[in-house]
């Protein structure tokens, strides 16, 4: 499992190798997301929570995968172009990483009338309805449950 500290040396080293002294690596308090390309301020951050469950391996594809983004440029999304330039970073996942970890420690849980669970970090403030169940045209509200977990501990 990765900690902080080494998530920091990975991150930074990766940064300055592909994007040079003008982006910075950081962490973050995400809940629901491992890594963001923060365009607007040139940061890459990792969440200090979610990386604790990652090997270093692991932590090193987010951080391309983050970095591939800068690369791509904000429109690109997780198109062709960004896609490109992943692998040519030597990034081997796809567009998302599962933290099970992630959803384990959500306070929120919601459930439809068909059984189907949503976890949320916040309580959602207006009415929602199951997306699974959107797909056949159904609009079931979700019921909300405390869980009355508390933050994942700090890294």
């Amino acid at each position: 499992m990765a900690s902080a500290e080494r998530t920091l040396t990975i991150g930074g080293g990766l940064v300055r190798r592909h994007l040079g002294e003008q982006w910075a690596f950081g962490m973050d308090h995400a809940r629901s997301r491992l890594g963001c390309c923060h365009y607007d301020s040139r940061r890459i951050t990792c969440s200090v929570y979610l990386v604790a469950y990652l090997a270093e391996d692991e932590v090193e594809q987010v951080v391309l995968h983050e970095i591939a983004h800068a690369q791509a440029g904000v429109k690109a999304g997780h198109g062709r172009g960004w896609f490109n330039r992943a692998r040519a970073l030597g990034y081997t996942g796809g567009r998302t990483i599962d933290v099970p970890e992630a959803r384990a420690a959500s306070r929120w849980l919601g459930v439809c009338a068909a059984g189907h669970e949503i976890y949320r970090h916040r309580r959602p403030r207006g009415r929602v309805c199951c997306g699974a169940c959107a797909k056949d045209g159904s609009r079931r509200p979700i019921t909300w449950q405390d869980r009355g977990l508390g933050l994942i501990a700090r890294g």
